[in-house]
């Protein structure tokens, strides 16, 4: 997954509300648009969005690669501002031992510097997590049961206006994703799973 991160804020919003709907990542890369103090040894502090940001990259299990040689990766040409790093890659644990190289010679006139890195991408390391419900299971009847019941307390006899057609429409996707989230469960798909 490659990033930009205008507004880091939302950014970070949306990467913990998409959690379930983001597939396992091997890498996460881009311009994060922080400063730290632990990827940038030109900083002394530690602001509190770079720790957010951290343990998010840890909750998908990722962690922060250190470059070969530390340097900076953006670069203005404007009087009084010092270059930074702000572009960052995050691997996969599993890769964790992998290295990358920071190439400023490369950048021409961007002011973002490449980020080189080279993955080995072993089948076993592709890993699909879905939310799922196991066809005539019991917890398949108990949804149902729970979606039908739901369906049933709801007023459908007064759609006078769009409003009141929204607000029957936005129960109705509620209903089915509280119910969704009670009975399905998580399912990984790796190599190993059988078809």
């Amino acid at each position: 997954m490659n990033i930009y991160l205008d507004d880091l804020h939302t950014a970070i919003n949306f990467l913990s509300n998409e959690a379930l709907n983001i597939p396992h990542l091997l890498y996460m890369g881009g311009d994060f648009n922080v400063r730290n103090a632990k990827w940038d040894l030109s900083v002394s502090s530690h602001p509190a969005v770079g720790q957010v940001l951290m343990d998010l990259a840890e909750s998908y299990s990722l962690v922060c690669l250190i470059p070969v040689l530390s340097v900076p990766t953006h670069y203005l040409d404007i009087s009084g501002h010092v270059n930074s790093v702000i572009d960052l890659i995050f691997l996969s644990m599993s890769c964790a031992q992998v290295t990358h190289h920071i190439e400023p010679d490369l950048r021409r006139s961007s002011d973002h510097v490449p980020l080189i890195v080279n993955l080995l991408i072993a089948p076993e390391n592709i890993c699909v997590c879905k939310m799922v419900l196991k066809c005539d299971s019991e917890k398949e009847t108990a949804f149902l049961l729970s979606v039908g019941e739901g369906l049933s307390q709801l007023n459908f006899s007064s759609l006078d206006s769009t409003a009141s057609l929204d607000l029957l429409s936005e129960a109705i996707i509620g209903l089915f994703a509280d119910c969704w989230a009670t009975y399905a469960k998580k399912n990984t798909v790796t190599t190993q799973s059988k078809e």
